[in-house]
């Protein structure tokens, strides 16, 4: 990390407040984290920084670590930062500029970067089974051995929202008054402690609820698929 272009070495990161003031005159740039805003630990990591055509140089910096830099020359109006493996290290608070040949832009917003999967698992459980009659009252119960008190229950298919609850005692409950076809699928559990907000845990085994006599579902585990949706809790 860190590559650094001359010009940025010459000018450095921090200006003083009357060049930052000047600088606000350029439109802020863009970030995106293109693999979402919670990542599982050892997956690829995209990061696009976007401003006008008239940057030539992106640079991406890390809150919490002061010497975290990493720049790219801009293709079009934008760059696209790749690391190969997330990591624990890697959570954090991520922001961009760009340099002109006018000079400097003001910070993007500040945008949170999770790493799921370094806390381990909490256990999910579907009431009154994971095969219930369509009509029927069905609740599912996430709890966790890690005293994790934000929790969330979701669905692979989407068809039913994120679940998130705040869980004091390290579990919660999700009920429904009626079953139907849309709460068919496959469901999983997630969670954090809300002191560290950026460190999320493995999701739970993968809970396969059919509703009637519908065929039972082949398990799978589709988190990594769910995780950017996760991120909207971030914010």
């Amino acid at each position: 990390m860190g590559r650094w272009p001359p010009v940025l070495l010459c000018l450095g990161l921090y200006l003083s407040q009357e060049t930052r003031a000047q600088n606000e005159t350029f439109p802020r740039p863009q970030i995106i984290f293109e693999t979402g805003s919670v990542v599982m630990v050892d997956k690829p990591v995209f990061i696009r920084c976007r401003g006008p055509k008239e940057a030539r140089v992106f640079v991406l910096q890390k809150r919490e670590d002061k010497d975290f830099m990493e720049s790219e020359h801009s293709i079009w109006n934008e760059a696209l930062f790749f690391f190969p493996h997330m990591n624990d290290t890697m959570a954090g608070h991520y922001s961009c500029f760009y340099q002109s040949a006018s000079g400097i832009s003001p910070l993007s917003e500040s945008v949170k970067l999770a790493v799921a999967g370094v806390i381990p698992k909490p256990h999910l459980v579907a009431s009154p089974g994971p095969r219930v009659a369509p009509g029927k009252a069905l609740s599912f119960k996430c709890w966790s051995d890690q005293k994790l008190d934000r929790l969330v229950v979701y669905q692979d298919e989407g068809l039913i929202p994120l679940m998130y609850r705040l869980a004091p005692d390290a579990e919660i409950q999700v009920s429904f008054p009626k079953a139907g076809a849309k709460h068919e699928g496959i469901y999983s559990c997630i969670g954090f402690a809300s002191e560290e907000p950026l460190r999320w845990s493995m999701p739970s085994d993968p809970l396969v609820l059919t509703v009637s006599r519908s065929p039972r579902l082949t398990a799978r585990i589709t988190v990594l698929v769910l995780l950017p949706a996760l991120g909207t809790l971030l914010r």
